[in-house]
């Protein structure tokens, strides 16, 4: 009886989900996407060329699928940043905290475009304006046994000078976690869009599913993870991305390699293969990533913390 019960809410979810994603009718086509809505939730998911809607316990889940913070024990922190061209810069940060059978995120992005951002937006970004993103996200996760549902409120706000330009959706996720083993996700991201009507900032709708497995314990001292993840951007195709980690950790202590392949989405160009790294010292986790080619253009080096306590 249980088991169907599970059953039902799952199918329920998915139901859910499919119907608010369906857009607003009379929304004003937008014109612009932030830049802090296109990258990655995390430096790890960096390196896995954009696959995280299934990684599960990470604080960073905030910004891919809020229904993978589940898993953290307590607390998870997580702070990256990423130096862009032209004196720009990138920072990222989140907590999740568990509460019995909830879970609580929150996140912050930051984007500053540097004394230039014409090399980003051309004329609409005078040169010397202080022209900047900032994105906010709040989640509330319940798990029921090895399933999670979580939905997150995000707003988000691109200025120059003292013109704002804003925006308001929402994120749903569903994941089914068997203990640290392996994760079976979906999320919908930035549901009916931009809910500010009038607002000429665009939040597309992006559908993920995802699997992640774990090939050996991952509290043993060999790591082997892999996983793969389908996205479905709204106005474009399909794309497929599969990544990989392995590493070694003893006493707490260790490396791991992570790598990524995928194609190219409207906002996110093909880089091909994505590539990273962390260096774990007790409960924290150094992270790195390169990618070749971002929504600048540009090739990028990112950097990262990961705390879990």
């Amino acid at each position: 009886m249980m088991k169907a019960g599970r059953g039902r809410f799952a199918w329920g979810a998915f139901a859910a989900i499919g119907i608010l994603s369906t857009p607003l009718t009379g929304q004003v086509a937008p014109e612009v996407v932030p830049y802090t809505l296109q990258v990655p939730g995390s430096v790890r998911g960096v390196g896995l060329n954009g696959a995280g809607v299934a990684l599960v316990g990470d604080a960073g889940s905030v910004f891919s699928n809020p229904a993978s913070l589940a898993t953290i024990r307590h607390i998870a922190l997580e702070g990256g940043y990423r130096a862009a061209p032209a004196e720009a810069r990138f920072l990222t940060g989140a907590l999740g905290w568990r509460l019995r059978q909830f879970d609580i995120g929150v996140g912050g992005r930051y984007f500053d475009f540097g004394p230039d951002p014409t090399r980003y937006f051309g004329a609409s970004a005078p040169a010397g304006s202080d022209t900047r993103e900032v994105l906010g996200v709040g989640s509330l996760v319940y798990r029921y046994g090895m399933i999670a549902l979580g939905v997150s409120g995000k707003y988000a706000r691109r200025s120059v000078d003292s013109t704002h330009v804003r925006g308001y959706s929402a994120d749903a996720g569903l994941t089914i976690a068997v203990f640290d083993i392996m994760a079976l996700a979906f999320s919908v991201q930035n549901i009916a869009g931009n809910w500010r009507e009038t607002s000429t900032l665009a939040m597309p709708r992006i559908t993920r599913l995802g699997f992640t497995m774990n090939y050996v314990d991952p509290q043993e001292t060999f790591r082997l993870l892999s996983t793969f993840e389908v996205q479905w951007p709204e106005g474009g195709s399909a794309r497929a991305v599969i990544g990989g980690e392995a590493g070694i950790v003893v006493s707490g202590v260790g490396v791991l390699a992570r790598a990524g392949y995928g194609g190219g989405t409207p906002w996110l160009p093909d880089a091909g293969i994505t590539a990273g790294g962390t260096v774990q010292i007790s409960v924290a986790k150094l992270d790195y990533a390169y990618r070749s080619k971002d929504i600048l253009a540009e090739s990028a080096h990112y950097f990262g913390i990961r705390l879990t306590l």
